[in-house]
């Protein structure tokens, strides 16, 4: 347990540190997954929106998931498929600096997958969070992952709240001591 704790805490400070010099620049964070991914990443937009230490009132920051437009995700799924649904809006809403964030429990979601390669061919950087297959090869195409030791989808979505969690608030209290 001490060796995940460790992992968790490092890439914790190290992701908000990206994240940290991400939004000083007036970058934006961009969510997305599928299902219960869907609704953690419109969650976690909302806590770099609005904040999540309500003791450290702060600006918000530009943060937006890419699974709330139901007019357009209908519309493209539609006319072109659901594979791409996501990679689409990175393509156009994305700029390079920008992060963007995504949840597959089991890290082989093919739209995700999709915009986790557009995001690269823009120089976004990308944070996975992810269950515990370790094989998954688009591991080695993100800048950061976040393997959740579980292969049962609600304990890893659990967990990919608690790290989401720990990774804003550091990102405030980063913040605060600029």
């Amino acid at each position: 347990m001490s060796s995940n704790h460790d992992f968790f805490v490092s890439s914790i400070n190290d992701v908000s540190s990206i994240i940290t010099n991400s939004l000083t620049k007036n970058k934006k964070l961009m969510f997305c997954g599928n299902g219960g991914s869907a609704a953690e990443s419109q969650h976690m937009a909302a806590e770099y929106c609005a904040t999540l230490n309500h003791k450290n009132f702060r600006s918000g920051f530009a943060a937006m998931s890419l699974t709330v437009d139901t007019s357009f995700i209908t519309a493209w799924s539609n006319d072109f498929g659901y594979e791409d649904v996501f990679s689409r809006q990175v393509e156009t809403l994305g700029n390079e600096g920008d992060i963007l964030f995504c949840y597959s429990t089991s890290g082989t979601s093919k739209n995700v997958l999709s915009a986790i390669s557009m995001a690269k061919s823009l120089n976004i950087k990308v944070i996975l969070f992810t269950g515990n297959n370790k094989d998954i090869e688009i591991k080695d195409t993100c800048d950061y992952v976040f393997f959740a030791p579980s292969s049962n989808t609600a304990i890893i979505q659990e967990i990919h709240t608690i790290i989401g969690h720990e990774v804003c608030l550091k990102v405030e209290e980063n913040l605060i001591k600029l």
